[in-house]
């Protein structure tokens, strides 16, 4: 089997250990249906319920990946956003910069799943890749390298997400181009106004309407391109990390 495919057999036998140590738990004295009963797991039942945690922010995670996809494929209320000053190129614009910081959630996830799967006892803060590289038993493992070759992929995107973060700053040349001229088309409708005739030989209507097509058709096949590279990256790093999870539970 390709090892970016999803292994449903490897999934369902870490969801097998995750409900085998769920059994007898309602039974127990101190069990309350209103409270955390994770105290009254085994040691196997708290290990799999930890690693589960961080499985299921991953997949959280990818699903907003994919809403981002969803949410760009239309521009919905056109009327309504734009009386309040949401045309497509913001629009598009916010939703890019979730993307980029999606990506980075997922990259941090991914180190601290590890840090659960193998036990290293780093707090959430401490997670760091220098540190997880310093791990004896975790620095030459496959699931480090997948994690390595994520970043080195995605390293464009974390550091533009950087950057929008910490800087304020959203780089996207294209729609610096495009957002002046369609304000002005947009704010001579509202108000009635003349375009001068510079404008109208700069950008022609017709070419401001083929290149926020062009724009959005662009921005969509960037976001389903790299979606796609990303559920290979997640598939294959829960196929070599998964049977860890499996083989440790195990020896609990």
């Amino acid at each position: 089997m390709d090892g970016t495919a999803f292994d449903k057999v490897l999934i369902g036998q870490f969801f097998n250990v995750l409900h085998e140590t769920q059994k007898g738990i309602d039974k127990h004295p101190d069990f309350s249906y209103s409270k955390n009963n994770h105290h009254l797991l085994s040691e196997r039942g708290k290990y799999a319920q930890n690693v589960f945690k961080y499985y299921a922010r991953v997949s959280e995670v990818q699903e907003d990946l994919d809403r981002v996809l969803i949410f760009l494929r239309r521009f919905p209320l056109k009327k309504f956003y734009e009386e309040n000053n949401v045309d497509l190129i913001s629009y598009t614009k916010y939703h890019i910069e979730v993307f980029f910081h999606k990506i980075n959630t997922l990259l941090d996830l991914l180190k601290l799943m590890v840090n659960q799967v193998y036990e290293l006892g780093l707090t959430d803060r401490k997670c760091t890749w220098d540190k997880l590289c310093k791990h004896t038993n975790v620095k030459d493992s496959p699931s480090l390298k997948i994690i390595e070759y994520f970043h080195k992929s995605f390293e464009h995107i974390i550091e533009a997400r950087n950057l929008n973060t910490h800087r304020g700053i959203y780089k996207d040349p294209e729609s610096d181009e495009i957002k002046i001229p369609m304000m002005i088309y947009r704010e001579s409708e509202k108000f009635n106004m003349e375009i001068g005739e510079d404008l109208h030989m700069a950008m022609p209507k017709f070419v401001l309407d083929y290149r926020l097509k062009k724009f959005k058709k662009e921005k969509l096949k960037y976001i389903a391109n790299a979606n796609d590279v990303v559920t290979q990256y997640v598939n294959l790093f829960m196929n070599v990390t998964l049977p860890i999870v499996i083989q440790t539970a195990g020896k609990k």
